[in-house]
């Protein structure tokens, strides 16, 4: 997160990435325990999201839409594997387990967000994270009011966001040629 508000400046923001990157390899490579490695998974598939929202405020041509893009899915792909390790342990409604799911959906949603296409996935993993959360003994206020600010701010009809870059649309083309000239 600190790269993440650092990139809203003329800071090099770009060494925090790499070097929280390593530090979460590092942790998935000689963690103690299964769950330390499933969290630094977690954490991991977190910073490169906080990546890829970085580079979003700087989206200049098709390459810069590409690396967003595959930063995005790549934290998909890592916190899917975090949540199946914590699954494995018998973590699965935990509020680990919720934090994930959060995860998921925001991520699911700012992809999106940027380049169309259906909020489904993104609400499904959303609305499981608040079930969790809901069900735990002592849910934390601020991860259900979160989880709800989330599933708020996702458009319920996706035909006004339609207008929102997409990949394999003319539209992406038409936003291209406009960055280009």
């Amino acid at each position: 997160h600190v790269a993440l508000g650092a990139s809203h400046s003329n800071e090099d923001w770009h060494n925090i990435f790499q070097e929280g990157s390593e530090a979460f390899e590092t942790v998935r490579t000689d963690g103690l325990d299964a769950e330390q490695r499933a969290r630094a998974a977690a954490g991991l598939a977190e910073l490169w999201y906080c990546q890829a929202s970085a580079k979003s405020l700087r989206l200049r041509d098709h390459a810069s839409f590409e690396a967003v893009q595959s930063l995005a899915r790549r934290s998909i792909a890592k916190t899917h594997e975090a949540l199946a390790e914590i699954r494995e342990l018998g973590l699965g409604e935990t509020r680990l387990a919720a934090t994930m799911l959060k995860d998921l959906g925001k991520v699911h949603g700012f992809l999106a967000s940027i380049f169309g296409g259906s909020e489904a996935t993104s609400r499904q993993f959303l609305a499981e994270a608040l079930r969790i959360q809901q069900r735990l003994d002592r849910p934390a206020e601020c991860e259900t009011e979160n989880i709800q600010r989330l599933m708020r701010d996702r458009p319920s009809n996706f035909e006004t966001a339609a207008e929102i870059l997409t990949l394999d649309g003319d539209q992406i083309d038409v936003v291209l040629h406009d960055v280009e000239q």
